[in-house]
């Protein structure tokens, strides 16, 4: 039998997945073809979600570098799966996003954690890495996406880029990001919420673009040899 915080928390979670069926059945009855999608991803969502709550402790107590390593490439892998099914969905789309996004990790990471600017463990390696690949993913999408429209790469790079660049022009005026509200609500001075997060945007605005122009080359690189 359940306890009374285990049905309070699935109820808040129940609470807040009627808002995403709710937009999955209007973008039905507008016929946008969206609702499949929205209802998969969040089953996805949770599922995934609940295994990584389970065996994140396991993770957070690697030591070893290289295992740091191989745990972030794994995110990068999958990330870029994801990303090359919105192009073509060859095994080069996929790994020339791979090696953009594992580059967009390997340019941000050590620079900061050399500098001292995060700490050099694995709890905090790993949730940016996640953070890089997850947001280096989104941006690799979008430019494949206006490519595959047939714009230009340099108009896929630029369409890429906007959705980070605007939240760093906002922020703290339109946007309260993720890490900052979490920070405050745990009790953290606002000015070191705010250098944290201001932390993170960099990184994610330097990582999403070293992946799109690390892709593009790879890509290019591997086309070439192909023909």
């Amino acid at each position: 039998m359940l306890d009374p915080s285990m049905i309070d928390l699935l109820l808040k979670l129940f609470a807040a997945w009627v808002l995403l069926a709710s937009a999955a059945l209007w973008a039905r009855h507008e016929q946008l073809g969206l609702s499949r999608k929205m209802i998969i991803a969040s089953g996805r969502g949770l599922l995934q979600l609940m295994v990584l709550a389970f065996v994140l402790h396991w993770i957070f107590d690697i030591q070893s570098h290289i295992a740091q390593a191989g745990v972030i490439a794994g995110f990068c892998v999958m990330a870029a799966h994801n990303s090359a099914s919105h192009y073509n969905g060859k095994r080069t789309t996929w790994a020339a996003a791979a090696v953009g996004l594992a580059c967009g990790c390997l340019l941000t990471l050590p620079w900061l954690a050399f500098s001292n600017t995060i700490a050099n463990d694995t709890r905090t390696l790993v949730p940016l890495g996640s953070m890089i690949a997850a947001n280096g993913m989104n941006a690799v999408s979008i430019m494949f996406e206006r490519m595959k429209s047939g714009g230009m790469v340099g108009d896929g790079m630029k369409m890429a880029m906007i959705p980070t660049i605007d939240t760093l022009r906002v922020v703290g005026l339109v946007h309260m990001p993720g890490i900052f509200v979490g920070m405050v609500l745990a009790g953290a001075a606002a000015l070191d919420a705010a250098v944290a997060q201001l932390i993170v945007l960099y990184m994610i605005i330097a990582s999403s673009f070293s992946a799109c122009l690390v892709t593009v080359l790879v890509m290019n690189h591997l086309n070439k040899q192909q023909a």
